[in-house]
């Protein structure tokens, strides 16, 4: 009895909390280059939209009441606009080094549109959504050796 509620309770756990996989690059050209794929298939799934500004970098200070107790706050105006993505778990800060990875390299992408969870998991960074990528370590070595993280 106690095997079969395990096991249960391994399958709803699967279902309620599994990672969204979208398979579809692996149907893709291998000579496509990793950026292209981002801007395009993955950006569409993610529906974010690169054009669009952000509420908080519009404001960029807030007042809340004038007087004795005045309260400003002013927002970084660094703030994240893309999705995190994530190779072999490191999070990247510049997205030129996808411009010289191809699909070839690439094991695995998850796509993950932004939900709470994955709020608070990353925070801000993970508000556009979150791209995972697993690729060849040899070659991610010799990448984050030449172009930095």
């Amino acid at each position: 009895m106690r095997k079969l509620i395990f096991i249960i309770l391994i399958l709803v756990g699967n279902i309620t909390f599994g990672q969204e996989s979208n398979a579809k690059w692996n149907k893709l050209d291998k000579s496509i280059t990793l950026k292209s794929y981002v801007e395009n298939q993955a950006y569409e799934y993610l529906e974010f939209n690169a054009e669009k500004k952000d509420s908080i970098s519009e404001r960029g200070v807030k007042i809340s009441h004038e007087g004795v107790n005045t309260e400003i706050i002013v927002r970084d105006l660094m703030t994240v606009k893309n999705p995190l993505i994530i190779i072999n778990q490191y999070p990247l800060e510049k997205l030129n080094v996808l411009e010289f990875i191809t699909l070839e390299y690439i094991e695995k992408i998850d796509l993950h549109k932004p939900t709470d969870k994955i709020c608070e998991y990353y925070g801000s960074q993970g508000k556009y959504g979150l791209i995972i990528i697993v690729m060849d370590k040899r070659k991610w070595r010799k990448l984050k050796r030449k172009y930095g993280r």
